[in-house]
């Protein structure tokens, strides 16, 4: 069920008022301070700044966002900003303003380049980076005591050697491999990344199928679900039962993001985190996710939209929410101000992390359906008789039928 977010009056109060629409995503539980809470400071702030100018705030589920937002624009009742995780088919059907249309030289130039470049369709910027994160190897160090081992892995082997010590003091998931459907492909993507692959190539077709994909999962099938080491099948661990497990030390290891350090800190948990290991030794390629900012059209308040816009990527802005709810800032300027904030030294590493991360190929038309094929069948391939050539190879085939629709997008953007 949709939320609404009550942020200002419900109409505009005289003539020559305009108010702007937003439907965005409301995490709920997955994080500590309610959605509503960024959206009520915002929003008060810019009307207090901008009167005349009301914002609207319509909170819905965040695994039903892009759901809900299709069928609107279906329907005709496009907002004037949405929250999404996917953009390209808005933008290939020109229904979105670009960022050059919105926002000043200024802030177009302060998006980190991954994710700028992320935000691309045929070359134009539609997608804002907004909410974005990215991961590092967690670890449970009470846990890797008892088992022995002094230090973190660094490469592959020492991962599957530490598993194993876990595995022999009782820790019933030595490493929470989240091959589950809400994130099996950002789980993937870290290994195939860290054995030289990636979803795409340096051309940005498509290369799922590739020899150091395959090798990535035939590594995860042989070692670590063959000797029972991620305690569950795969496909059961979705994120929600790792970040679980790791809070009450049932899981050893697991891949995660710094939303989920305060919840740690108050479970009282013994933890480090490092950049995710290679498979040859030293950090691997790190991966970032981000959901995006669009702005529509059909409104016709492209003024009062850029004025918000510009509003909440001002630095002082973006780093204090970024901060405050443990997401990492998508520009620069705002990266800078955490850097410089000790009270944030707990994001440091993932804010350094951020700029060279590899991100998804987010700005092809095509993702979205490949993606949900991803989600579908990824976790076949490391199953006990699985076979990650003949899973890779059916979703390369599929993959290489709707890249038609791309029409070409930037090099760079998804690994």
């Amino acid at each position: 069920m949709a939320i609404a977010l009550a942020v200002g009056p419900t109409a505009c109060s005289s003539d020559g008022d305009v108010t702007i629409t937003v439907l965005a995503a409301d995490f709920g539980q997955r994080v500590v301070i309610p959605t509503s809470v960024f959206w009520e400071d915002i929003t008060a702030r810019f009307e207090e700044e901008n009167p005349g100018v009301t914002v609207e705030v319509e909170l819905v589920p965040w695994e039903n966002a892009d759901t809900v937002l299709a069928e609107r624009v279906g329907a005709g009742g496009s907002p004037d900003i949405a929250q999404v995780g996917s953009f390209a088919e808005y933008a290939a059907d020109d229904l979105l303003y670009s960022a050059s249309d919105m926002l000043p030289l200024t802030t177009q130039a302060d998006f980190h380049l991954p994710l700028a470049r992320a935000g691309e369709y045929r070359w134009e910027q539609y997608g804002i980076p907004f909410v974005s994160s990215t991961p590092r190897l967690f670890v449970n160090l009470e846990l890797l005591e008892r088992a022995g081992v002094a230090e973190p892995p660094t490469d592959w082997a020492e991962l599957l050697s530490t598993a194993r010590a876990l595995r022999d003091v009782g820790v019933s998931i030595p490493y929470a491999l989240q091959f589950g459907p809400d994130g099996v492909h950002e789980e993937a993507l870290v290994w195939m990344l860290g054995a030289g692959g990636g979803y795409t190539d340096g051309g940005d077709h498509y290369a799922v199928d590739s020899a150091e994909n395959v090798e990535a999962l035939e590594w995860l099938r042989d070692n670590l679900v063959a000797e029972g080491l991620t305690g569950l099948p795969p496909a059961e661990l979705d994120r929600s039962t790792s970040y679980g497990g790791f809070f009450t030390g049932e899981v050893g290891m697991m891949m995660g993001h710094p939303a989920m350090l305060v919840a740690m800190e108050e479970a009282g948990v013994d933890y480090a985190h490092v950049p995710f290991p290679s498979r040859d030794g030293g950090p691997g390629v790190s991966t970032g996710i981000s959901d995006w900012l669009i702005a529509f059209r059909d409104g016709g308040h492209e003024d009062e939209i850029g004025a918000f816009m510009e509003f909440v990527y001002r630095p002082e802005n973006h780093a204090f929410s970024s901060g405050r709810h443990g997401t990492i800032p998508t520009t620069v300027s705002a990266s800078q101000l955490l850097l410089e904030d000790e009270d944030h030294r707990h994001l440091w590493e993932f804010v350094d992390q951020m700029p060279q991360a590899e991100l998804q190929p987010l700005n092809k038309h095509s993702w979205p359906a490949v993606r949900g094929l991803l989600l579908e069948h990824l976790n076949r391939a490391v199953g006990p008789d699985g076979d990650p050539a003949a899973v890779l190879g059916e979703i390369q085939e599929l993959a290489e039928e709707r890249s038609g629709t791309d029409g070409g997008t930037t090099s760079g953007a998804g690994g």
